[in-house]
C-alpha cells in the first residue's frame, strides 16, 4: 500500500492553507496536505487494477471524486488516494462524503478515510472511520447481505475479519451526505458518524473502543479508496462505473496539556557575612528536572551569579540576598521559585 517512487505530479491549486507538515509533493495539494493518486496495482482490488485517472483533482468546490471505471465491461479498475505525509498520530480526523452508500453495488467497497502503515505489523495501524460494503452480497454463501458501514481497527491483519479486528457495523441510511469523525487517543478510539455536512445533523452512530490493542502512532498515511471485492459471491468483473465525492478532510493534532512540576520553595544556608559562601537548598523537584539559578542583591540580579552557591562580596554588605531556582523538563510547565530574602549581610 505504500507509495511508490516515480510518480509524475500534476499539481492543482490547493484548497486550504498548508499544514505545518503537508508531506512531500504528490499528485496535488488538498486541504493543506499533499496527496498521491495510486498508479500501482495490487490489493485490495480483486484484479489488482488501479487507475490514477479514477481520482480527480480538487474541483472548484474543493471536492475530490473517486470512481470505479470499467471501459471494457469486464475489467474494472479501482481508485485510491493517499497522503504523502506519514505519521499523523493522535488527534481528530474528519471527512465529509457525498454518496448514498445504500446504493453501492454489492461488490464495491468504499474505504472511507483510514490511516495505514504497511510496516506497522501486525495491524498496520489501519483504523477505518466508516468502511461500507455488502462484501459481494454473500451469494457464494447462499445468503443476501445488505450494505453496512462500520467503525473499527485491525490489531492483527494476519487473522480474518472477526478475529484480527475490532469492528462495529451499523445499518446504512439514504442520506446523500455523511460526516465521519475519529478521535485517536492513547489506548482509545472514538468514532462518530453524522447525517449531513458537519456535526449538526443526526448522530447515526457513536462507537468507543479502548484497550491495549488500540494502535500507537507510527508512519501511517491517510487513505481513501474505492475498490471491487472478489469475495462473497457477486459478479466483480462486470460492475458498472461508480463514484464517491469526498467533500472535506481535516486533521487536528492532539494537544497534550503540560504537566506540573513538583517545585518546592528554595531556602538559603550559610553565614551571612562577606567572604562566606551561601548555598541554595532546592528541595526535591520532579525527577529529571533541570535546575538553573540566579542570585539577587536587594532585589536586583547579580551578574554572573548563576551557580547553586554564591560567595558574598563587599558589595553585599548591608543588603539582603535571595535566590531564584528555575526548573524545566520536557512535557512540563517551566516553574520559577524564589527563596525568602536573608537578613542584611554583615
Amino acid at each position: 500500500m505504500c507509495m511508490l517512487a516515480g510518480a509524475v505530479p500534476s499539481h492543482a491549486d490547493n484548497t486550504s492553507a498548508a499544514a505545518e507538515d503537508p508531506g512531500p509533493a504528490g499528485s496535488f495539494a488538498w486541504k493543506g496536505f499533499n496527496w498521491q493518486k495510486r498508479f500501482w496495482g495490487g490489493a485490495p482490488q480483486y484484479n489488482q487494477s488501479f487507475d490514477p485517472a479514477n481520482v480527480s483533482n480538487p474541483d472548484a468546490n474543493g471536492y475530490v471524486t473517486l470512481k470505479i471505471s470499467n471501459p471494457s465491461g469486464s475489467a474494472p479498475a479501482g481508485a485510491e488516494l493517499q497522503s504523502t505525509r506519514q505519521g499523523f498520530g493522535y488527534g481528530t480526523y474528519s471527512t465529509t462524503v457525498e454518496k448514498n452508500i445504500n446504493l453501492l453495488q454489492k461488490e464495491v467497497v468504499w474505504g472511507c478515510l483510514f490511516p495505514y502503515d504497511p510496516e506497522a505489523a501486525p495491524g498496520f495501524n489501519e483504523i477505518d472511520l466508516c468502511e461500507a460494503s455488502a462484501w459481494g452480497g454473500g451469494g457464494s454463501y447462499g445468503e443476501s447481505w445488505p450494505v453496512t458501514q462500520g467503525h473499527g481497527y485491525w490489531f492483527d491483519a494476519s487473522k480474518p475479519a472477526g478475529e484480527g479486528n475490532s469492528t462495529i457495523t451499523f445499518d446504512v441510511t439514504n442520506d446523500l451526505i455523511l460526516t465521519h469523525k475519529l478521535i485517536w487517543e492513547p489506548g482509545k478510539l472514538t468514532f462518530e458518524t453524522y447525517a449531513g455536512e458537519g456535526y449538526s445533523g443526526a448522530l447515526l452512530k457513536r462507537t468507543v473502543m479502548q484497550g491495549a490493542t488500540v494502535p500507537v502512532p507510527a508512519k501511517e498515511a491517510i487513505h481513501f479508496n474505492l475498490w471491487v471485492t472478489g469475495g462473497g459471491g457477486g459478479d466483480p468483473a462486470h460492475v458498472v462505473p461508480e463514484t464517491v465525492v469526498v467533500r472535506d478532510f481535516s486533521f487536528t493534532p492532539r494537544v497534550v496539556p503540560p504537566l506540573t512540576l513538583t517545585a518546592p520553595t528554595p531556602t538559603i544556608s550559610g553565614t551571612l557575612r562577606t567572604g562566606y559562601t551561601l548555598t541554595a537548598n532546592t528541595g526535591t523537584w520532579t525527577a529529571g528536572t533541570t535546575l538553573q539559578y540566579q542570585w539577587y542583591r536587594s532585589g536586583t540580579a547579580i551578574p554572573g551569579a548563576t551557580a547553586k552557591t554564591y560567595k558574598l562580596v563587599q558589595a553585599d554588605k548591608d543588603d539582603t540576598i535571595k535566590v531564584r531556582v528555575t526548573g524545566s523538563k520536557a512535557g512540563y510547565t517551566t516553574v520559577a521559585k524564589y527563596s525568602a530574602a536573608t537578613a542584611p549581610i554583615g
